[in-house]
């Protein structure tokens, strides 16, 4: 009876050792084939660029007024990268002016560009405040010359992957030149 004993703990101990080092090469398999440590944007690649290329007026409402924003996202890296959404907050003259979300997916091929479309939203007073502001500073300022350029901030994040985990934040500043014929 004690020779059983002893084959089976000796089977006992050379299963658990051959279930370890199995389990031990399943997970360096995995680590190694694993995409999101290989597919991330900013690991030693170069960061994605974004630019405001468009802003276009979409309805105007009782309260809110509705822009369709486009940005553009250009990929300088050799690997193609998936956004699943985007965010933004919309400045204009250091004032918060329009905020809203896509969740158009694209990829951006490698070394690639894509124009994004964001529909951004914003209260109908913030307008009509901004416009005044506007043409009381082109009256006192320049002289009701028409053009002057408007100073924007855009600021968000870009969710990257197939789950949109990978997040990439972003701060894009410029100027916007209106054309005010009277």
């Amino acid at each position: 009876m004690k020779q059983p004993k002893l084959i089976t703990s000796a089977c006992a101990f050379g299963c658990r050792k051959f279930f370890g080092i199995m389990l031990l090469l399943c997970i360096s398999l995995l680590l190694t084939g694993c995409p999101t440590t290989q597919s991330l944007p900013w690991n030693s690649k170069e960061d994605l660029q974004i630019a405001l290329s468009d802003i276009e007026l979409q309805e105007i409402k009782a309260l809110e007024t509705i822009f369709l924003l486009k940005l553009r996202v250009v990929n300088p890296n050799d690997t193609a990268i998936k956004i699943r959404s985007l965010k933004c907050e919309l400045k204009i003259n250091g004032e918060p002016f329009a905020s809203g979300i896509s969740d158009e997916s694209q990829t951006i091929p490698p070394f690639g560009t894509i124009s994004v479309p964001v529909i951004v939203y914003t209260s109908k007073f913030a307008i009509v405040g901004s416009v005044i502001e506007i043409l009381q500073k082109d009256v006192q300022q320049y002289g009701g010359r028409p053009e002057e350029p408007l100073n924007y901030e855009l600021n968000g994040q870009l969710h990257l992957g197939e789950d949109g985990k990978e997040v990439f934040p972003y701060q894009v500043m410029g100027k916007i030149v209106l054309n005010r014929e009277g």
